[in-house]
């Protein structure tokens, strides 16, 4: 112990037992149990200003066991445990306002273990496991209101393993598998109200996998692939009533491959191949469930070499469509099977179209 002014009980020049150390200036520096030169047992050690640095107990001049530190506005700054001079074991941190930062357990003078981290205004803001002064383990996050925001697994301070999200009124906005703060796995997506909006799997916080989504009133919106959070793949969309939409592929959120769409009578209204949600080269019907075109479309229309029927199932015309007339080579029918009309079609110029 270099250059420490001490008076006290001193014995074999060695074991000092009760004594006081002081700064230049006068004020107290330590005051306390010695042993070998160095502060030993219970004791007080000072700021320069005179006010309490530390209370409690000591081992080879450092803080060790019971103890209690203070900032030099003579608030408490941490009590609890210590070891080697460092915070170890069950103790409160302090901010320097007073109200409390953190109660838990310490590990090497950091979080870990359980503890409870607190907002300056006193409420909590992590409630659960930790590990080298990072969220790891069970654990619950909250606003600065009191309110839930996630209560879950976590690893190194994110979101990891399986837990739930909410919004800032604690309602429900997902609850599932996460990695890296990110939605992963399999999870349910909510509304406000609580009904699911999304059940499947997810990949990077986005729909991916297979999964299925709802409308607000609980009937399915859609169920099938998913990828990047659009349909991507095989699936059935429905409408609100629960009525299948279309059957088949997608991809990048839109119909494309091949696909059957519906009427709200269950019946086929387009059975084919798809572009880009417009048809393609199918086959069109009447709600008799009769065939209406059968051919090539572009951009909805009919376009190219196809076929269009009369509602009866009949022939109607048969050649080359534009813009979804006839134009081009081609012939028309009477609905009792005869020709009406062969040879070259422009536009709607043919009365009977």
């Amino acid at each position: 112990m270099e250059n420490k002014k001490y008076e006290g009980e001193n014995k074999n020049n060695e074991i000092k037992r009760m004594g006081i150390l002081y700064y230049k200036n006068g004020n107290k520096k330590y005051e306390g149990d010695f042993k070998n030169d160095e502060y030993e047992g219970k004791g007080i050690l000072y700021y320069e200003n005179g006010n309490i640095l530390y209370e409690g107990e000591f081992k080879n001049d450092e803080y060790e066991g019971k103890g209690i530190l203070y900032y030099k506005n003579g608030n408490k700054l941490y009590v609890g445990d210590f070891k080697n001079g460092k915070a170890e074991g069950k103790g409160i941190l302090y901010y320097e306002n007073g109200n409390i930062l953190y109660e838990g357990e310490f590990k090497n003078d950091i979080f870990g273990g359980k503890g409870i981290k607190y907002y300056e205004n006193g409420n909590k803001l992590y409630e659960g496991n930790w590990k080298n002064n990072k969220y790891d383990g069970k654990g619950i996050k909250y606003d600065e209101n009191g309110n839930k925001l996630y209560e879950g697994d976590w690893k190194n301070d994110h979101r990891q393993g399986n837990g739930i999200l909410y919004d800032e009124n604690e309602n429900k906005v997902y609850e599932g598998g996460w990695r890296l703060c990110m939605a992963e796995g399999k999870g349910i997506h909510y509304y406000v109200d609580g009904n699911i909006f999304y059940k499947g799997e997810w990949k990077t916080n986005k729909y991916e996998g297979k999964g299925i989504s709802y409308y607000e009133n609980g009937n399915k919106k859609y169920e099938g692939e998913w990828k990047n959070g659009k349909y991507d793949g095989k699936g059935i969309k429905y409408d609100e009533n629960g009525n299948k939409e279309y059957e088949g592929d997608f991809k990048n959120g839109y119909r494309e491959g091949k696909g059957i769409s519906y009427f709200d009578n269950k019946k086929k209204d387009y059975d084919g191949d798809w572009k880009n949600d417009f048809y393609k080269k199918g086959i069109l019907y009447y709600e008799n469930g009769n065939k209406k075109y059968e051919g090539d479309f572009k951009n909805d229309y009919r376009e190219g070499k196809g076929i269009s029927y009369y509602e009866n199932g009949d022939k109607c015309y048969e050649g080359e469509f534009k813009f979804g007339q006839r134009e081009g080579k081609g012939i028309s029918y009477y609905k009792n099977g005869n020709k009406e009309y062969e040879g070259e079609f422009k536009y709607i110029i043919w009365r009977r179209f």
